[in-house]
């Protein structure tokens, strides 16, 4: 049983050194540690007993310091044929393509586009179309490093939002993708009973 332990702190910390957001690097890898302090304490391996208490405590200070940074987002309205822009969608093209394969550069022509600033980096970018009373979304992607949600929450929060969005009544998004769903979900979204493909937002 004690030999269980110790492969899943094993497992754990092997597993957070895989994770590119650093915030989840951390509790993984804070979990991992503390089931080594037990399992330390449990066989009387005081070396690794001390190892991995200091380890923890450097997660949870980390982890402390990650809740409770500031960040300062910016929202910059910015032409679909931008380089900038053109250049972002280009170098995250594989992940993109992931989460939206339906996305193609041609809509970018006719589209409105966004690009998220995050304490001076660009980190993703919101592109919709406004289609009669509603705004429909094709492009809606954070990089992996980003992914906690204050990048949506701020976006569909701020002022900017509220003026593009003046007017109309739901904001639609398309998709298939599971990890997709579960973050709609968690904006406020709902799946149209008619299409399971499509989710939708009152504004």
């Amino acid at each position: 049983m004690i030999e269980i332990l110790g492969y899943s702190g094993s497992v754990l910390v092997a597993v957070s050194l895989l994770m590119s957001n650093v915030f989840r690097l951390r509790v993984i890898n804070l979990v991992g540690a503390l089931i080594f302090v037990f399992y330390g304490l449990y066989i009387k391996a005081y070396a690794v007993f001390a190892a991995n208490l200091f380890v923890a405590c450097v997660d949870l200070y980390y982890i402390y310091a990650l809740k409770n940074k500031k960040d300062i987002f910016k929202f910059i309205k910015i032409s679909g044929r931008d380089k900038l822009l053109k250049y972002f969608l280009s170098y995250n093209g594989r992940d993109i393509i992931n989460f939206f394969p339906r996305f193609s550069d041609a809509d970018l022509d006719k589209a409105e586009c966004f690009l998220i600033m995050r304490n001076l980096s660009a980190v993703g970018a919101f592109i919709f179309l406004r289609e009669g009373k509603d705004i429909n979304v094709i492009l809606d992607y954070i990089i992996p490093d980003y992914r906690d949600l204050k990048n949506a929450r701020c976006f569909y929060n701020s002022a900017q939002a509220a003026q593009e969005f003046y007017g109309f009544e739901k904001i639609k998004a398309v998709t298939d993708n599971k990890a997709h769903e579960k973050y709609l979900i968690a904006m406020g979204f709902s799946r149209n009973s008619s299409d399971p493909l499509l989710f939708e937002k009152k504004i």
